[in-house]
Order: structure tokens, then C-alpha cells, then sequence
């Protein structure tokens, strides 16, 4: 009678569970959106767009680039007009890998860069080139943001040796 009680209690008890909730795989979806906000975010910078490029970031966003502290937030805005008023600037991408999870929620990209720009202190035009790493995550209305950005030059800048 132990035997039959006990099986029947092990039966009841998981029959009761909860199946483990089915998570869809949203990878390929995630890939997609995250391309479309890339290009979105690399066209702005082609146009120096400040406003539209500091829009493709969330709200809570660190921006990390070479030779200066995190920029976060609000603090975007500014520093992409400043940068994006040098009439010497302009910045290339390559991105060379778009990567998600299952559960699309988040992502990233890699590649590598080009940025001109004047020297504040030389006012010599100068040419970096390096690889970034930029981190989306999918925004409470659907859209995907940039969360994290940053870049690592793979040498100082050089000057740009322009023709004549």
C-alpha cells in the first residue's frame, strides 16, 4: 500500500508542475533588426548627423571612445555635434559580425573603422583606423539602441597627407 501511495503522490505532485515555459528563437529576427539599426547608425555618421546618431542610442548609453573618459546618456548628443562640426570629419565602417542570442533580446556588432579628424592641438588632419565593438539591446517599443559602444585604435592617429 506504501508503494501505490507513494507513486500516486509523485504522480499527482508532478502532474502539477509547471512545464518549463518554451523560449522562441528569435536570433535570426534579432540579427536583422539589429543590421537595420546598424546601417541606420552608420549612414547618420556619414551624413554627420549628430542629432540622428545620438538618437540610435538608449537612453542609458555608454559611449567609449579613444583618448577620453566614458560618455554617457545626454552627454552623447553634444559630443557627437562637436565631433561631427569638424569639417575634417568623417568616419567609415566595416562591419564584419552581427551576433544574437535565442532570445533576442540583445546583440552586437564588430568590425573595423576609419575616422578623420582635425588635432584640436596641431590642427594637422589626422586618419585612425581600428576595430569597434557596438552592443544593441531591444528597447521597450520594439526598436534596437545602442547600449554600449566602443572603439580601440589599432595605432595613433597619423596625419592624412592630402593631394595636390
Amino acid at each position: 500500500m506504501k508503494t501505490v501511495l507513494a507513486i500516486t503522490l509523485i504522480a499527482v505532485l508532478t502532474s502539477c508542475a509547471t512545464p518549463p515555459r518554451e523560449v522562441g528563437n528569435k536570433r535570426a529576427e534579432a540579427i536583422r533588426d539589429i543590421r537595420s539599426a546598424e546601417e541606420a547608425a552608420i549612414r547618420a555618421f556619414g551624413k554627420r548627423d549628430a542629432g540622428q546618431s545620438a538618437s540610435m542610442y538608449a537612453p542609458d548609453a555608454t559611449l567609449m571612445l579613444t583618448n577620453m573618459p566614458s560618455v554617457t546618456g545626454a552627454e552623447i548628443g553634444p559630443l557627437l555635434k562637436q565631433m561631427m562640426a569638424d569639417p575634417n570629419f568623417a568616419m567609415t565602417f566595416n562591419t564584419a559580425k552581427i551576433e544574437a542570442p535565442i532570445s533576442g533580446e540583445f546583440g552586437y556588432t564588430r568590425g573595423a573603422y576609419t575616422m578623420t579628424m582635425t588635432d584640436p592641438k596641431s590642427k594637422k588632419i589626422l586618419r585612425e583606423s581600428g576595430k569597434y565593438l557596438t552592443a544593441y539591446a531591444r528597447q521597450a517599443d520594439g526598436s534596437w539602441k545602442i547600449v554600449d559602444d566602443i572603439n580601440n585604435p589599432d595605432a595613433p592617429a597619423s596625419p592624412v597627407a592630402l593631394a595636390k
